[in-house]
């Protein structure tokens, strides 16, 4: 059988569905890709030295404590409040609160991906 007609073939059967005559769409479907795991812990990690960098001198970044600002709300208690994806869009349009002590910050797409990261290992932990 030539290469050519074999490609045919299975284009063929691709096209159809394949399903032995059963829908294709009820067929499982393989999950969605999603970041690994170990990238996902790098990108957490970063997010949380990032956050204990820029924000841990406010907020209580981590799971348990006070903020040092009595008014910077703990981030376990943010992320009880707002969903992640706010709070990702919040931070790619630049973050500015009413709050007169909160400077405006503008995060680079990296830093937001390990913010949200870090964020999601917050928010699981409760």
């Amino acid at each position: 059988m030539s290469v050519a007609r074999l490609a045919a073939m299975i284009l063929a059967l691709a096209g159809s569905g394949c399903a032995a005559g059963r829908d294709a769409s009820r067929l499982p479907q393989p999950p969605e890709p999603s970041i690994a795991a170990s990238d996902f812990a790098a990108a957490s990690e970063r997010g949380r030295l990032f956050t204990s960098q820029t924000c841990a001198g406010c907020h209580a970044t981590g799971l348990v404590g006070a903020s040092p600002m009595a008014e910077a709300t703990p981030f376990r208690e943010i992320v009880k409040r707002y969903p992640l994806d706010q709070l990702e869009e919040s931070f790619a349009e630049g973050l500015v609160t009413s709050h007169q002590a909160m400077p405006a910050f503008v995060f680079r797409a990296s830093e937001i991906d390990d913010l949200i990261a870090y964020l999601e290992t917050v928010k699981a932990a409760q």
